[in-house]
């Protein structure tokens, strides 16, 4: 396994193929700011033109996956937030690696967001995800782009509408998670995950994602 670290992302790989990717700011529950969502996209960028990797596990130090934007730092709509926002989503609608995500805690708007990007996603039996975004009086572009093209028109209104925390039973009867383990062992769980679908022969695993996002079948 090897190693390297900056303030906001932490990046490990490891000799099976698996890429951990940890957002670093935990004395802010992991708050997005223009720094850690351009360091993400460009991390993101990296991994796919890695052919060491073959899976991606992402999560939050410290317990918390993202509690959404700094606003101590950025505003909602601000230019630079916007635009480094983007900028993460368009390399996660390409991103051909399976991504596994570890929600602990909370995934709040922006981070919601990145949560469903997620291919599959292991949630707590405490954890919650909540899109607030129109309380706001802001839209959510990003987490519609995610909720349109893999849950449909009808749970994107539920979710982006009532603006109400879901919780781990919640996102796991809706669709939105693939697994709900005891809150301490969230991490275990999508490691695992992540280490079986890294491990697939031939890169089985990006095969059958590139197969899906551009709906063509397998070569027999």
């Amino acid at each position: 396994m090897s190693s390297s670290e900056s303030d906001v992302v932490v990046v490990r790989h490891h000799h099976s193929g698996r890429l951990d990717i940890e957002l670093n700011r935990p004395e802010r529950k992991n708050a997005l700011t223009v720094p850690m969502v351009t360091q993400l996209a460009r991390t993101f960028a990296d991994a796919q033109d890695d052919d060491t990797v073959t899976a991606v596990l992402l999560y939050g130090a410290g317990g918390c996956f993202s509690s959404g934007l700094d606003l101590a730092e950025v505003r909602p709509g601000e230019p630079k937030i916007t635009a480094a926002i983007s900028d993460l989503h368009t390399t996660l609608s390409g991103f051909e690696k399976p991504l596994i995500g570890a929600l602990e805690r909370a995934a709040v708007n922006g981070a919601a967001a990145i949560a469903l990007a997620c291919d599959l996603l292991v949630v707590g039996e405490t954890s919650f995800l909540m899109v607030g975004e129109a309380e706001m009086g802001v839209a959510a572009p990003n987490n519609l782009r995610w909720l349109l093209a893999k849950y449909g028109v009808n749970k994107a209104l539920q979710l982006t509408l009532a603006c109400e925390r879901q919780y781990g039973p919640d996102l796991l009867r809706r669709g939105f998670a693939y697994a709900m383990v005891p809150d301490e062992q969230v991490v275990g769980r999508a490691t695992e995950l992540t280490d079986k679908i890294a491990a697939y022969p031939n890169g089985g695993g990006i095969a059958m994602k590139q197969a899906i996002l551009t709906r063509k079948t397998l070569p027999a």
